[in-house]
């Protein structure tokens, strides 16, 4: 068996031009986020070893109303056990995160963002209704720690 300074060892001048060609290319039609090394910092952060990621499910952006010229996005995690239901709409340029649980319950839920405020948290009430208000722009990610269980943990997003 080879390993990679062995196949490393076998590049003439040719193969080289070749993959820069195709690194620029890369980096042309699709290169990493701008923000990958945040995000990537950000998920390592976690601090509890037995979670459950639940993914994104769901994100759906739509008016708020008749009324209202600012959008209201939603968005839905789910995992094995829990399902979290976010809204995410802006006042006075903040946001407001509006979440329910399901099942239901009064869980502490807990915002994370990279915000230098850190970590805030609040506990859901018995239908699984939670608010954040005040929140600002940038990357976000919640997680729920339950009595019996893993924490669920969502993936990060931009909000």
């Amino acid at each position: 068996m080879t390993g990679p300074e062995d196949a490393a060892s076998r590049l003439d001048e040719l193969d080289l031009a070749i993959l820069d060609q195709v690194r620029a290319v890369q980096q042309a039609l699709d290169p990493p986020p701008a923000d990958l090394d945040t995000r990537s910092r950000f998920a390592l952060r976690l601090a509890d070893v037995d979670i459950e990621v639940a993914r994104l499910y769901e994100d759906v952006l739509a008016g708020a109303g008749a009324r209202s010229a600012e959008p209201v996005r939603t968005l839905t995690f789910e995992s094995a056990d829990v399902t979290i239901m976010l809204t995410v709409a802006e006042r006075a340029g903040e946001l407001r995160v509006e979440g329910w649980l399901a099942p239901p319950g009064p869980l502490r839920v807990e915002l994370r963002t990279d915000d230098p405020a850190g970590t805030r948290h609040v506990v859901a009430d018995d239908g699984g209704r939670f608010v954040f208000d005040g929140v600002t722009r940038g990357l976000a990610q919640l997680a729920v720690p339950r009595p019996a269980g893993p924490t669920v943990v969502t993936p990060p997003v931009s909000l």
